[in-house]
């Protein structure tokens, strides 16, 4: 049994599933594919992309119990923060992790500064999608260092085959693979048979977040 800790699939609150139905149909593909539980993670403070928290929080409570009900999935509630300079509106993921995002093509200078306070408050840090990040493929000492501070790195599923994923892939740097699902109305269909197919990672998810695998629920 596998999680999806990355995805926009909570339906209506950002640029991924708009109707709840389709929600549903996506989810019930992932119970087919042994994915029985998932994390929705709605942007927030994206530049590109309008959210807001109370919204999404209101949203996820009032369409839990059906979406549960009608898929045999677990949910919970997070958010991928675009983390800049002591922002602090987010939503952790069992008041313990906080997912980040970066600017993919300029290096953020602040972005350790920014880490340390939050692992200051008592957060673990996950970087999504780290093959996007080429600021920091190119920079082995800096990958070194947040390695280092104890950042997990998550990369997608379309990235594992990039020249970044690959490389995070064989130096065992990877910590969570997931999808990032926006639906299929909004970008390419992900494969998720790939849970599957890196079992050493994608099964290790439920102990590196603290949470019970399906057999012990």
């Amino acid at each position: 049994m596998f999680i999806d800790i990355h995805n926009h699939l909570l339906p209506g609150v950002d640029d991924g599933v708009q109707k709840i139905e389709d929600t549903i149909i996506e989810l019930k593909r992932y119970k087919d594919f042994g994915i029985n539980q998932v994390i929705f993670t709605p942007h927030v403070n994206n530049p590109s992309v309008n959210t807001s928290i109370e919204e999404i929080r209101n949203t996820y409570n009032s369409l839990k119990n059906r979406i549960e009900s009608e898929t045999g999935l677990i949910t919970y509630l997070a958010s991928e923060l675009y983390l800049v300079p002591n922002y602090k509106e987010f939503i952790p993921f069992n008041d313990s992790f906080v997912l980040i995002e970066f600017p993919t093509r300029v290096f953020p200078i602040y972005a350790l500064d920014s880490i340390f306070n939050l692992q200051l408050e008592g957060y673990e840090v996950i970087l999504v999608h780290v093959e996007r990040y080429r600021w920091l493929f190119e920079n082995k000492k800096l990958l070194q260092r947040m390695k280092e501070m104890n950042v997990y790195f998550q990369v997608n599923f379309e990235g594992i085959n990039t020249e970044e994923g690959r490389f995070y892939l064989g130096e065992n740097l990877v910590d969570f693979l997931a999808t990032d699902n926006h639906g299929k109305d909004n970008r390419k269909e992900v494969d998720l048979s790939l849970f599957s197919r890196y079992p050493e990672i994608t099964t290790k998810a439920f102990e590196l977040l603290g949470i019970n695998t399906p057999e012990k629920l």
